[in-house]
Formats: C-alpha cells, structure tokens, sequence
C-alpha cells in the first residue's frame, strides 16, 4: 500500500477524489487531507505518505509553494497536480517544479486519477530499486574492503609478511590511517564467544562482530592514527600507530583510555564483554609478529585472573606440576566416604597452587584429566556406570578445554565429583536387603529415565509383581513408585543446579512423562516446587 494525502480548500472536491476509485484494492491508501499548503507539510511530517495530490489555487500556501517546499525537503514524495485553470502558465509551473503529472478538475475521472496514480507508483518503485542498487553496491564494496583489511592486518600479525616494501604497498591500497613506525598492539577477546555462537545465527554473529569493529574505528577517530580486525573466534587486534610522537607517558595513557571506552562502550552497547591485553610499543612494522605474540600471551592470562579484565602482565610460566600420590589418595578417601567439605577443601587447595605457582595451562589440563580419571576409577569400583556422572552433552576430556576461566574449570570438576558422590550415596545398599530389592533398585538408577513400573521389574527379575512391592517396601520402608520418584527428584535437583534447561525439559529428562505430575511428586519430596527450587538456588 502507497500512502496519499490530498491537499484542496474543496471539501467537496476531497470527497469526490476519495470515492472515486476503489483505493486499496489498486494498492494506495488515502492517509489524510489538508486544506492548503501549511496544513499539508504538518500533516507529511505526522503521516509520512508517498503521494500527494494537490490543487494548485489555495489560500494560506498554494500547490506552487507546496511543491516548491517539497522538492527541497521530502525529494522522495511523488506530486500529482490539480487545478480548475486551463492556463498553460499553472501547467508549466507544477511540472517544472517536479509535479508527477497535472490533471485539471473538470476532466478528472476514475481512469485518469488512476493512470497518474500508477504513473507515480512506477517511478517511486524505479527509483527504489535504483536507490536499493546503488546501497547493495555500497556495501559490497565495503564488505570487500573490511575483508581485505582483515586479510592483511591477520597476515601481518602472524609473520605471513615481513618485507616492508609491501607493507607499504598494501597500506596505500587499503587506505589504511596507520604508519610503519612507532605503533603498539591491544589485542582483546570476547568473553563467553563460544556460548554465544552457539545460540545466535551466522547473521547475528557477523553483525556483533561488525558492530565491535565499528565502535573501535570510531573511538579510534578520537585519539591516534590506527586500525581494528578481528582476528578470528572473537579475537580483535587494533593496531595502534603514533607516528612522530616519542612520549611514552602519551602512549601508555592512549593506549588505556581507549581500553577502557571500548571496554565500557560494547557493555553498554552490545551487552557484552572482553578482556584486554596489550604490547609494548614498537619502532618498525615488519616487527608486529613478534609483539602480537606477546600480547597474546599476555590475553592468556585471563584464564587466572577471570573475564572483563584488562591484563598487563604474564600470569604464568612454563612450570609443571602433578597430583602427587597423597593428594590423590585423599580425594580417593574423600569420593568414597562422601565427605564433601573434604573435597572442596582440596580442590581449593589444588587450584590455588595453580595459581601462585603460575602453573602452565597445558599442566594445569592434564592434572583436571587425572582428576576426572580419579572419578572414573572410583565409579567403576563400585559399580556405577561412568556415563551417569557426566552430563548428556559432557565428553569429559574435552570438556576441560572448552573453559575459559579457571573457576569455571574447578566448578565443573567438583560437580561432577558432587554428582559422583549423589549416585554412591544411590548405590549403596542396606546389607540386609534381599536380593530382589537390590537388583530392583540397580534396574531402577540405571532405567529411572524410562517409563518404569513395578510390573516390568517384576517381569526382568522373574517374580511376581505383588511379592516384589511387599518385599521392597519392607526393605526399604517405601513403595517402589514412592523410591524412584525420590531417584527422578534427585537426579532434577542436580539437573537444576548445573544445566541451563526448562523445566519442562527437566521433567522430561528425569521420566515424568506428566508435567503437573512431576511438580505434585517435587514438591511432596523436597518441600518446594521446582519453580521455588530454581529460583532459591540461582
């Protein structure tokens, strides 16, 4: 639908034009009227319409000034005039003036207003198109040139040119705000890239990146001379260039104040946040490999010292360390006698070494791996399924790479250790319980996930059903069906506490088959509904 607003001091000649065509199914509508030139432009600014009709001879501003007004100001509106005057001088004038077309009244007719309205529609639509072309050039060409930009900065910092007679070249090609002499590097990084990826589309991720970039040029305009990439994964390098200035007092505080807007600008901006290192200032271009590389190592620090941070200094060294036998017999003792402080406390103990030792990353790795080989070998002494301590979507070895902090690296492992000690806690049996009820609590943990009844446990045991509920009950002090909801509620409960998952998917994960079941059976066990759970433990 095309807006059009008619202009006439007729309020009968407004009439006749609005009933004289079936406007929507053409494909116009009428947004509004006025009744001269002044009363017109107030009701464009409020309506916004692509057409106007407007008589010529009114009071207060005529159709001349009208259209003079519009042609300078809202060059987009397509003018169809009107008059009761056959003189040539009125035609003259609209159409010099830009009008689409002139009609005078007395020969106005629904065909007629209809062919000057299509006529409009025809050139507004063309020039659309050529205006839609010629911002699709623009933006291909500037796509080109960032992606030719980030070609050669990401070339340049990692040592694939070197010789300065090209530098130079593709420099001047690019058009590029920087020098060769007396730069410096900030490299910073996207905190929690990956999550990110995962739950925004290809499109959206190309438009966070571009916006990042966007606001580094902009708050780079402010200061120095200089040029923003990304690297790759949400890594960013900006390429500081100083050019004749020797202050390093200037340089340092450059360098930081713009750390800091940009830090503070994609928080506020794009929701976001990065943590920041930075190189020491270098005299000549072709040396930007080696630099780049110690910014980098400098960014690794943000392991150590968590996100939205900017790191100025290496927070770690190449020394190794391992779990040495007593401490691996003590988180040993610890699993198996379920002693939980006991294992904080040495995970505690264990992650704090890493960091006032500034252990490697590649060391601190493989000791979590012989942290999750020690679940492993306990869950298997005592029977349970390794499997079950892990997450659906944890392959536990790679997992310990996927974290970008080291609290995140510890939260993991001593949940999974917490998880661990729930199923021993599952596991273990009263001596005294019959034989039946032991494998029909072992058929439960490892089936709680599926439509269990008592029937079919009966059936796999080979005995009757009646006699299996009496004799767990009398083992157990409850019902079957009461002893695996507290399995299911269990098992929600640490599903709650370590997965981001909706409730609905929790009770689906866990064997309810029946929403308002699982939160009757929930809140019967633990005294609260998983909506209160949820919300006291977050």
């Amino acid at each position: 639908m095309l807006k059009v607003l008619i202009v006439d001091d007729d309020s009968v000649a407004i009439t006749n034009i609005k009933v004289m065509i079936e406007w929507e199914e053409n494909g116009f509508e009428i947004c509004g009227e006025a009744a001269n030139g002044e009363e017109a432009i107030q009701k464009i600014k409020q309506t916004d319409p692509q057409i106007v009709i407007t008589d010529i001879s009114m009071p207060v501003m005529d159709g001349i000034a009208l259209i003079d007004y519009l042609n300078i100001n809202y060059p987009q509106i397509k003018i169809i005039a009107l008059s009761g005057y056959q003189d040539y001088d009125y035609v003259r004038k609209s159409m010099l003036k830009g009008a689409v077309d002139y009609i005078l009244k007395h020969t106005l007719g629904a065909q007629s207003l209809l062919e000057v309205l299509r006529t409009a529609k025809t050139k507004l639509l063309d020039e659309l198109s050529e205006h839609a072309k010629k911002r699709m050039m623009e933006d291909q060409i500037k796509k080109s040139r960032t992606l030719l930009v980030q070609k050669f900065i990401n070339q340049l910092v990692h040592g694939e040119i070197s010789e300065i007679g090209e530098i130079k070249q593709q420099i001047a090609d690019l058009n590029l705000d920087i020098c060769d002499k007396n730069l410096a590097i900030v490299l910073f990084e996207i905190d929690d890239y990956n999550k990110i990826s995962e739950s925004s589309s290809p499109k959206e991720m190309h438009k966070l990146i571009a916006s990042v970039q966007n606001i580094c040029s902009e708050i780079l305009k402010e200061y120095v001379k200089g040029a923003v990439s990304h690297v790759q994964n949400g890594k960013f390098v900006i390429v500081f260039s100083f050019g004749a200035i020797r202050s390093n007092l200037f340089i340092n505080n450059t360098i930081v104040t713009t750390i800091n807007r940009v830090k503070s600008s994609i928080k506020r901006y794009l929701n976001i946040t990065a943590c920041f290192s930075y190189s020491r200032p270098f005299a000549d271009i072709s040396e930007i490999h080696e630099y780049y590389k110690e910014a980098e190592a400098i960014l690794q620090g943000r392991f150590f010292k968590g996100k939205d941070k900017i790191i100025d200094e290496l927070s770690h060294s190449n020394e190794y360390l391992n779990l040495d036998l007593d401490e691996e017999r003590t988180i040993i003792d610890a699993l198996r006698t379920k002693n939980n402080e006991k294992i904080e406390e040495y995970l505690d103990r264990i992650f704090t070494k890493f960091v006032t030792n500034k252990i490697s990353y590649n060391s601190i790795q493989m000791i979590c791996a012989e942290l999750i080989n020690i679940a492993n070998r306990v869950a298997r002494e005592i029977g349970i399924d390794i499997k079950r301590i892990y997450n659906d979507k944890d392959i536990p070895y790679s997992s310990i790479n996927k974290f970008e902090t080291l609290v995140e690296m510890k939260t993991w492992i001593l949940n999974l250790y917490k998880n661990l000690i729930c199923l021993i806690d599952e596991t273990k049996f009263n001596p005294n319980y019959s034989e039946y009820t032991r494998k029909a609590i072992c058929y439960i943990q490892n089936n709680y996930k599926s439509d269990v009844s008592l029937n079919e446990v009966a059936e796999y045991l080979g005995v009757n059903s009646s006699y299996l509920s009496r004799l767990f009950k009398e083992d157990c002090g409850i019902g079957f069906v009461e002893y695996l909801n507290q399995i299911r509620v269990g098992h929600a409960k640490q599903i709650i506490e370590n997965r981001e998952l909706k409730l609905k998917d929790v009770a689906k994960e866990v064997g309810f088959n029946n929403y308002t079941y699982f939160f009757k059976v929930f809140k019967d066990v633990l005294n609260v509904t998983p909506v209160e759970f949820k919300r006291i433990y977050r």
